[in-house]
């Protein structure tokens, strides 16, 4: 299996990968979008899945709080958890009229059963009926305690100016009532809300009127990358969105144009949803248990040999597995790869594996300054004596208004 390594040390709570029979896991906000999973504290938010086995089976989740850098805190459960956890998932429903039948599962908190009431980082583990984790998946919840600004810019030096990002931020801190803010503050900033390119900045490069300013670490520079490819497989019936052609068998099968490598080609303006997805469909009105599956085929051009390539997205929680690995095919000269995937619009890139294991993570795509990303800006606050970091603010900041 194939993970994309993570950036943290030592123990920490990692994200396991479901099984293939378990498919399109998100995790929804109240009024955020899909997939991003930041949550305010207090507020709701869902947790859905299919399991493709569609048998009704039990499935119990389990909740465990963390430190910013994904270390387990010692707090007890009932320190963060106003009720109990390992409880069965009660809201499920069968797919309806799909060649594809499945079981649709549905978990929101806080309910009856559950309140979080401790802000921070947590682990959301989903166990079968014998104990197994099947998966877990890692989420926020934070405070509106310190006000977060994100800026992105270009580099100040010639080296790496057109492939990289550089990402200043600012926290105000006069909520906070932090007395050594250099010692107590931790801060963390992410790429399009992919934990495998968190870093982390340990102390403000200065403080202006309560403001701590981060603006020089090599921890805030970011290779730009290149904008996701899309398809589009809302519409069963018709072609579009990058979509070659539609056969229907046992189950729908969905063969995309093939994609080529765009590492040395000039920046293309493509508007994208930073690899993300949305499940629609054109054939129900609940796309949750109405929009089928599809098997979608990528196929990637490229004359390189001894490489890995996998297709990436938040479909994948960017974490691609050996069966979503690409391979060569000598007939048509192209790598290929086949993904059960719900109906919907998708965003996706092509990763590589080089023969000394290392990731390159643009070397297909490309990496520019133009393109367009969002930069999250997570804020950890620990005062002396306390046990636990809490999440005091979050920011946001996207390269579209990118300053010089």
């Amino acid at each position: 299996m194939f993970f994309i390594p993570c950036l943290f040390f030592g123990q920490v709570l990692e994200e396991k990968p479901p099984p293939d029979h378990i498919n399109t896991v998100i995790i929804h906000a109240e009024q955020e979008m899909e997939n991003i999973p930041i949550v305010e504290l207090g507020k709701a938010f869902t947790l859905r899945f299919d399991d493709l086995n569609a048998n009704e089976a039990y499935y119990y989740y389990t909740i465990q709080h963390a430190n910013s850098d994904w270390s387990p805190t010692d707090l007890f459960k009932s320190e963060y958890l106003d009720g109990f956890d390992d409880i069965r998932i009660r809201t499920m429903s069968n797919s309806s009229a799909t060649l594809q039948g499945y079981t649709h599962y549905t978990l929101t908190l806080p309910n009856r059963d559950t309140r979080i009431v401790k802000s921070g980082n947590y682990l959301i583990s989903i166990h079968d009926e014998s104990n197994k984790l099947v998966f877990s998946r890692r989420f926020v919840v934070f405070e509106k305690n310190a006000n977060v600004q994100v800026g992105v810019f270009r580099l100040r030096s010639l080296d790496g100016i057109d492939t990289t990002q550089r990402v200043e931020i600012g926290v105000r801190t006069n909520n906070l009532n932090a007395r050594q803010p250099e010692e107590e503050i931790l801060v963390w900033v992410l790429q399009n809300y992919k934990w495998a390119s968190a870093k982390k900045l340990t102390k403000p490069d200065y403080i202006m009127n309560q403001t701590l300013r981060y603006e020089y670490s090599d921890a805030l520079l970011f290779e730009g990358g290149n904008e996701y490819f899309f398809f589009d497989t809302k519409d069963q019936r018709s072609t579009g969105g990058n979509v070659a052609f539609i056969r229907r068998d046992e189950l729908y099968q969905t063969i995309l144009y093939p994609n080529f490598v765009r590492n040395e080609n000039v920046y293309t303006y493509a508007p994208d949803i930073n690899g993300n997805f949305s499940v629609q469909t054109t054939e129900g009105y609940n796309p949750n248990i109405d929009a089928d599956y599809t098997l979608v085929t990528f196929s990637l051009r490229t004359s390189a040999r001894g490489y890995g390539f996998y297709v990436s997205g938040m479909f994948n929680n960017n974490q691609p597995q050996e069966s979503h690995q690409l391979v060569y095919s000598p007939t048509d000269k192209l790598y290929h790869v086949t993904i059960p995937l719900k109906q919907g619009i998708y965003n996706y890139k092509f990763i590589t594996t080089a023969p000394t294991g290392e990731l390159l993570e643009n070397a297909v795509s490309g990496s520019h300054w133009e393109t367009e990303n969002d930069y999250l800006a997570l804020v950890y606050f620990r005062k002396f004596g306390e046990r636990y970091d809490r999440l005091v603010g979050v920011g946001i900041g996207n390269s579209t208004q990118i300053q010089n």
